[in-house]
């Protein structure tokens, strides 16, 4: 058996060498800016709306919410205009949420602070949905182009942002103008698709509505397929003159009875188109006249079973 004393000299060599194999397996230089200390490299952070796990890992003045870089130099003005725009796009009301997000980028110049990429992805994205409009397509190709070049190349702000810029395609946008690290002058330097005549469609409204069996005839003679062709040609010259992709033409329309002053006859029933609106001119003036021009004679084919006055509204698009 070992003796007190050789057993503490034992355990005290024990310590010596342990410490020893810690020594060896430490870097003394090692210090926590090092990179093998878990530091991140100014060029390898990232940029805003690419991934990370930490703020650590984002660029200056970003910080990491949902594994995702964003800027916290925001204004909640801009921001709450931004939230209304899309609020209304999702209601369908395109040119009230235009107007909304055009508010945002007001407030953030009024703050003096930039325009974040997401605002003006979605001001682009909202433009482009109002594209039958030419100014709303001009501008929401060059907000969509500037959104695309702020936000990295995989991101799904990107991605949608391209498919709205497809959209464009169809009012002259030109894909080269995206080309290259900067904005174009002019986006829009292609001449509009004219949409196919057999996609068409015509449809017809009154206002008030009526419950008159006479108008439902009009109604089913408006959009009735031997029409569609003479208002299609309506509508070709409507977009050669105004480039707008439909064409709307509201009809005052009356029907009425006429007794005959003698007992022995029947009387008659009457059709009436009202006067166009004095406020017409250019394209839609023509347009309104070529309407007429279908309409009116289609009406004296009808055999009418009671009378109706009211406003019908041709939309061809």
């Amino acid at each position: 058996m070992l003796c007190c004393a050789h057993m503490r000299a034992l355990l005290g060599v024990c310590l010596v060498i342990s410490a020893a194999i810690l020594a060896a397996g430490c870097d003394s230089k090692a210090t926590a800016s090092d990179p093998a200390a878990g530091a991140v490299k100014p060029e390898q952070k990232s940029r805003e709306y690419e991934s990370c796990g930490a703020t650590l890992h984002c660029a200056d003045n970003l910080r990491c919410f949902d594994q995702q870089c964003r800027r916290t130099a925001r204004s909640a003005v801009g921001d709450y205009y931004a939230a209304a725009g899309a609020a209304a796009r999702a209601k369908g009301e395109i040119e009230p949420a235009i107007a909304a997000y055009a508010q945002a980028l007001g407030q953030y110049a009024a703050e003096k602070l930039e325009v974040p990429p997401d605002i003006d992805c979605a001001y682009g994205a909202t433009l482009a949905a109002g594209r039958a409009k030419r100014e709303n397509a001009e501008l929401g190709a060059r907000v969509l182009h500037r959104c695309v070049l702020a936000v990295p190349t995989g991101s799904s702000l990107r991605i949608q942002a391209m498919g709205s810029l497809a959209l464009l395609g169809e009012s002259g946008l030109d894909p080269l103008t995206l080309g290259g690290g900067k904005l174009a002058d002019t986006y829009l330097t292609k001449a509009p698709q004219k949409p196919s005549s057999d996609k068409l469609t015509v449809s017809a409204s009154a206002s008030p509505a009526t419950a008159s069996k006479s108008y439902a005839l009009v109604s089913a003679k408006l959009v009735d397929p031997e029409l569609k062709a003479p208002l299609v040609a309506c509508w070709d010259a409507y977009n050669a003159a105004s480039k707008k992709d439909t064409l709307s033409v509201t009809l005052p329309i009356k029907v009425g009875y006429t007794a005959s002053e003698y007992e022995d006859e029947s009387g008659s029933w009457y059709t009436k188109l009202g006067a166009a609106s004095s406020s017409l001119a250019g394209p839609e003036a023509a347009a309104d006249t070529c309407v007429r021009g279908v309409v009116e004679p289609a009406l004296k084919t009808l055999k009418f079973i009671d009378g109706f006055d009211t406003k019908v509204t041709i939309t061809i698009r």
